[in-house]
């Protein structure tokens, strides 16, 4: 009797393990896939994500890698509002194993949004944290990037130019051709803030060749918009001509409101370049785009090189210096870096 008694006790503490635990797979499982569509597809990994109905549910480690998920893909999709309460959660597990794990990841996430609303010294010390705490080559080759591009908005362009330099180093000994492909990239971001235009075009086309080399799209798609830009700059027109088809295919491809933006100014600019002014219509979908630019960075090269050639007048956001964090009780964390 006692025995039979015992074997019921164990079959119901059976029948309430197996569901959760299936459900604990199925979480894993769901997180899997969206890790595996982040680059390829990142709406479809959203989508993903968003089929978890309840995050509570899932483990601690889940919801950690739930929040860095969501967070790196609302920067991927430029969906900025998003990505602050991804931010706030993490925060909350700040004591668990997994976040100190993932601490690199999650602060250089951190960093970029920061970067991306104009928060530049927060965005750089959230990078200098990130630096004290990363062991791997490819997370510093990642940070000092990402450090270089706070420098040159901040118009630290020596600064930007000796970190690009320390991360190409790094890049070339483990011949990562991605990394060296982003600093050709910024490092012509760098010339053309000094309106060196051809050393623009050279950095540029390093870029778009690498990206081609390791089929990144997005990388391949920016390089070459920004290759575009340096071509109606120069008034390489047949070079232009040559290039915008490929471009614009894979960017009407790729779920990049952004970019899509980037290119219509970009390719409207090239119209007026040939004394095709915009008219009104033309205009309200250049109004329209510049709110979807990634940042207010790349809104100012708009407003600089193209709106007003265009004679488009642009509402441009208060420069980097009025703005500075404040009553950001996650931030306090990053401020100590005491992990």
């Amino acid at each position: 009797m006692f025995k039979s008694f015992l074997c019921l006790i164990a079959l119901a503490v059976a029948f309430n393990c197996f569901p959760s635990s299936a459900t604990n797979k199925d979480y894993e499982y769901q997180l899997t896939r969206a890790q595996y569509f982040l680059r390829s597809d990142p709406k479809q990994a959203l989508n993903i994500l968003g089929s978890i109905e309840d995050v509570t549910k899932l483990t601690d480690e889940q919801q950690i890698s739930y929040y860095v998920l969501k967070m790196r893909l609302s920067l991927i999709l430029n969906k900025l509002d998003d990505v602050e309460p991804n931010i706030e959660q993490l925060f909350v597990h700040d004591g668990q194993p997994e976040f100190v794990n993932r601490l690199v990841s999650i602060l250089s996430g951190t960093g970029i949004w920061l970067r991306k609303l104009d928060y530049l010294d927060a965005a750089q010390h959230t990078f200098s944290c990130a630096l004290k705490h990363a062991s791997k080559s490819s997370q510093r080759i990642s940070l000092l990037i990402s450090s270089a591009i706070v420098a040159r908005y901040q118009h630290q362009f020596e600064l930007a130019k000796a970190l690009y330099k320390e991360a190409a180093d790094i890049a070339k000994r483990r011949d990562d051709q991605r990394g060296l492909a982003t600093i050709e990239n910024n490092l012509g971001a760098i010339s053309l803030d000094q309106k060196d235009f051809a050393k623009a075009n050279e950095h540029f086309r390093n870029a778009l060749a690498g990206f081609q080399v390791v089929h990144n799209h997005s990388g391949h798609i920016n390089s070459g918009i920004n290759l575009l830009l340096t071509f109606v700059l120069q008034e390489q027109y047949l070079n232009y001509q040559r290039l915008y088809s490929r471009i614009a295919q894979l960017s009407d491809e790729y779920p990049d409101d952004s970019k899509k933006a980037y290119l219509l100014w970009v390719n409207s600019a090239y119209y007026h370049r040939q004394g095709v002014s915009p008219d009104p219509m033309t205009k309200k979908k250049l109004m329209e785009a510049f709110e979807q630019l990634a940042g207010v960075q790349l809104q100012r090269l708009i407003d600089k090189h193209l709106a007003r050639p265009m004679g488009i007048e642009l509402v441009l956001a208060p420069p980097a210096e009025a703005k500075a964090l404040t009553n950001k009780p996650w931030f306090d964390k990053v401020a100590r870096c005491n992990w």
